[in-house]
């Protein structure tokens, strides 16, 4: 029984490498530059979570952008974003993405299906709020993240 209460706590990390498994610092789509920024932000438990923020290089009309941040399944991680990005970077919205504590190279042991993740997107909105760079947000999830995203409409930053 414990060993079954450990795979769904503490399931597989996904394993990468920021350098190899996530899109390029800079890249180009449809012919526009852009870039991701990788950032640290810290959740309420002190847990550090690694981000990464995919944006234009040169702003349209240097105004701030509509922001998707993709939230991952269990046993996933940011890189399971590349495909939102390409798909929503083309249309002037940038993409947030993040591995939740327990999760890829984040810190903290434990997933939690949704229960302490949702205290991690709304570290990551409150990062995006303080940055100025960002007009409205929305969610993507997936899985767990989907979860997550539910469990966080309670949340008024939309």
């Amino acid at each position: 029984m414990e060993q079954l209460v450990n795979f769904i706590i503490r399931p597989p990390r996904a394993e990468y490498h920021p350098e190899h498994d996530l899109l390029d610092q800079e890249f180009m789509l449809k012919g526009k530059w852009y870039q991701r920024k990788d950032v640290e932000v810290k959740n309420s438990r002190g847990d550090v979570l690694k981000c990464s923020h995919y944006v234009p290089i040169v702003s349209p009309e240097g105004k701030p952008l509509p922001c998707v941040i993709y939230c991952h399944g269990n046993s996933g991680c940011r890189a399971d974003a590349s495909e939102a990005a390409i798909i929503l970077l083309p249309s002037n919205i940038s993409v947030f993405t993040l591995d939740f504590s327990g999760s890829g190279l984040s810190g903290g042991e434990h997933v939690t299906l949704g229960w302490n993740e949702k205290d991690d997107l709304k570290a990551a909105v409150d990062f995006l709020r303080a940055d100025g760079n960002v007009s409205l947000i929305g969610l993507w999830g997936r899985s767990m993240g989907a979860v997550t995203r539910f469990s966080s409409c309670t949340f008024t930053f939309l």
